[in-house]
């Protein structure tokens, strides 16, 4: 130690101290923390102006002996050096352990990831919704189309009339005419030519076939004979037999 020294002695650096037990300069700066821990005093070896520590041969001596002990008897480097320093367990100065807390940022608690999940199954159902009101938008557009389709189509194709026309009371009975009978198909056709008429020619031939009837109204009571003209006998009915009215 350092206080037992005289000034005149010779004192080692710590590369010189290493090359002389036969160890590395890491490995005595290990050895010389561990025996300041042991016996307590930090500044147990002497120091220089720049903090380096130098040892004195009774130094090296105890440094040489706890090097061999520690390799040879199995105990650890504090419990050799607390044989070679001489220093109980109860005179070392206890080391404070500090406890290392890890609270890694990267992991939520419960709450965060309850309040996570109920935000992602939030936003999905808001998502589904507006996926709903489009498909209802998009069946409606289809079907406002396809109307227009259909409408389209019954504009382009002719109009059948055939059913309405043939729907029509027969007048033919109202017509004095010595012609055949026309058969539907004539009729058709008929009332076809007449739809592509104007005005002025259905009323002109309107005109023209009440004349014509006229006439042939008129001919028809001039042929008309005396016994045609007669009232018709008065029958007698049976009971009248009877009774004798």
């Amino acid at each position: 130690m350092t206080t037992n020294k005289h000034d005149f002695e010779e004192l080692a650096a710590p590369k010189a101290a290493a090359k002389e037990l036969g160890i590395s300069v890491a490995t005595l700066r290990k050895y010389s923390l561990i025996v300041e821990r042991v016996t307590g005093k930090a500044d147990y070896f002497a120091r220089t102006k720049q903090k380096a520590r130098l040892y004195h041969q009774k130094d090296i001596d105890d440094l040489k002996a706890f090097h061999r002990l520690s390799k040879n008897s199995g105990l650890t480097l504090q419990e050799a050096a607390r044989q070679i320093y001489a220093v109980s367990e109860k005179d070392e100065t206890p080391v404070a352990k500090t406890k290392t807390e890890y609270t890694p940022q990267d992991v939520m608690d419960t709450q965060q990831v309850v309040k996570l999940l109920n935000t992602l199954q939030k936003t999905i159902s808001n998502q589904n919704e507006a996926i709903s009101s489009l498909q209802k938008q998009l069946n409606v557009i289809q079907k406002q189309n396809e109307d227009l389709i259909k409408a389209q189509k019954q504009l382009a194709a002719p109009k059948d009339n055939t059913d309405k026309i043939e729907a029509l009371p027969d007048i033919s009975g109202i017509v004095l005419d010595d012609k055949k009978p026309k058969d539907p198909e004539e009729k058709c056709e008929e009332v076809k030519e007449d739809m592509h008429k104007s005005q002025a020619e259905m009323h002109d031939e309107i005109i023209s076939k009440a004349k014509e009837n006229a006439k042939k109204r008129a001919t028809a009571n001039v042929h008309r004979t005396l016994e045609d003209m007669q009232l018709p006998e008065q029958k007698e009915h049976w009971w009248q037999r009877i009774f004798k009215f």
